[in-house]
């Protein structure tokens, strides 16, 4: 069973993957629900039902372990995954089809 602490908007969830983020709930731009930051936090939309916010940390948990092992990370206009940069302007960020979220769907067993 999930057990949560809440303060102002941060919530910090005890689950089996996130144990000790810290959980911000925002407002997120439309079609997005959850983002994985450098700092080790995760901004969860503030629309999302209980069942979304679990899944959505659960997948951002997974962008979370691909940045502690160097293979991810981002700037305001570029995804670099493995060394290679990907063009934000030029990509559907969230596509299942790039690598860094191919991983992510495969290990939580979701699908857009």
């Amino acid at each position: 069973m999930e057990e949560a602490k809440r303060v102002e908007n941060r919530v910090s969830p005890i689950t089996q993957n996130a144990k000790s983020r810290p959980i911000i709930k925002k407002d997120l731009e439309p079609g997005i629900m959850a983002e994985a930051n450098k700092d080790g936090s995760t901004y969860v939309s503030k629309d999302a039902s209980p069942a979304q916010m679990k899944d959505a940390i659960d997948h951002e948990e997974v962008h979370h372990k691909q940045m502690e092992r160097g293979d991810l990370d981002y700037d305001d206009d570029n995804v670099i995954w493995k060394g290679k940069k990907f063009s934000r302007a030029k990509m559907n960020e969230g596509a299942q089809k790039l690598p860094w979220e191919a991983e992510a769907y495969k290990k939580t067993k979701k699908s857009k």
